[in-house]
């Protein structure tokens, strides 16, 4: 009703309705004591059956990779034969911590997160490495996967709308930012409740800066069924970046793309000039970090948002075919050792 009220004379209804898909469930227990979700859509019967994990943006759960059925990511990589996972790391809401109070940042989960659920991947698929494909957060995972050098199961990797180069924050997100550093780092940013609350509220244009290829009742629906809160620590450490201008630790020692410079990983960067979150020059660090002469990266105009690259019937023809086309060369690799 009160968007509605907002935006009058529209005809289109305030949110469209998600199709849920049939999931096996399975916990990821990490080195230092958490039990993460992991949802397996496992390859259809013909498929090969790599194991490819999808991760998630910061602000969106899991499920934002199988919006809907037209244009579902986990849906496309499924019907290319794919054992697809859902990843979910320690800031998802349904992620079970340690007794007491754990809190955690980027760093935990790139030292903890991503190799324990690459193990429990390859264990449950037989597999001897994986894919890894991230949106935001979860492409970011992937840089510092590779950049820390934790893990080396990963046999290619696709960052899409995940930036490495960060400008200086504007004097009101500063002053945020100075607010949050003060704050108890186990306290979480109830970014879910908040996104609903500005969705409802909002006006059709408000959304264009999200999505300028997703009709407004999906990118609501995505916006109310799929936000999640954020972690203080990994709010911190992302001010951090802001400020330093790279994607580094929490002590601004170590540098992760400068860490992962000269890695044989083949890696796919995918970035939008429209997207307010990764333009492509703040991706193209990654590009240029990579020495695997497979490397790919996709650059796309002002009229791609964020969620376009993942959620968009324009990504399901555009970028999605483009994404299976450049693993290709790459699944055997999933069943031998780096």
């Amino acid at each position: 009703m009160l968007w509605g009220a907002r935006n009058r004379g529209e005809r289109e209804p305030f949110a469209a309705p998600r199709t849920a898909t049939c999931f096996d469930h399975f916990e990821v227990q990490t080195e230092d004591g958490w039990s993460l979700p992991l949802l397996r859509y496992s390859s259809p019967a013909g498929g090969t059956g790599e194991p490819i994990i999808l991760a998630s943006s910061g602000t969106l759960s899991p499920e934002s990779m199988d919006a809907y059925a037209d244009c579902s990511l986990l849906r496309t990589l499924h019907l290319a034969g794919y054992d697809v996972f859902l990843f979910h790391n320690r800031g998802c809401g349904n992620a079970v911590q340690p007794q007491g109070i754990a809190t955690f940042d980027f760093d935990d989960m790139v030292e903890h997160d991503v190799p324990a659920a690459i193990n429990t991947v390859c264990s449950l698929s037989g597999a001897k490495r994986a894919i890894w494909l991230g949106h935001g957060l979860g492409g970011q995972l992937l840089v510092g996967t590779l950049g820390a050098r934790v893990h080396q199961g990963i046999a290619a990797g696709v960052a899409i709308g995940a930036p490495v180069k960060f400008q200086p924050l504007s004097s009101t997100a500063r002053r945020a930012a100075a607010v949050a550093s003060a704050l108890p780092c186990h306290w979480r940013i109830p970014l879910q409740r908040v996104q609903r609350l500005l969705t409802v509220a909002s006006r059709r244009a408000d959304l264009a800066a999200m999505g300028r290829q997703i009709d407004g009742p999906r990118a609501r629906g995505i916006l109310m069924d799929c936000g999640t809160d954020m972690a203080m620590g990994l709010a911190q450490q992302m001010a951090t970046w802001h400020t330093v201008g790279h994607l580094v630790d929490r002590d601004n020692r170590f540098d992760y793309v400068e860490g992962m410079r000269g890695s044989a990983t083949p890696v796919m960067t995918i970035a939008a000039a429209g997207d307010v979150s990764c333009s492509p020059a703040a991706a193209a660090p990654v590009f240029e970090a990579s020495s695997c002469a497979h490397r790919a990266r996709i650059e796309l105009g002002q009229d791609w948002g964020h969620l376009d690259l993942i959620a968009s019937t324009a990504a399901n023809r555009i970028i999605f075919p483009k994404i299976i086309d450049w693993l290709q060369a790459f699944r055997s690799d999933c069943w031998t050792t780096g």
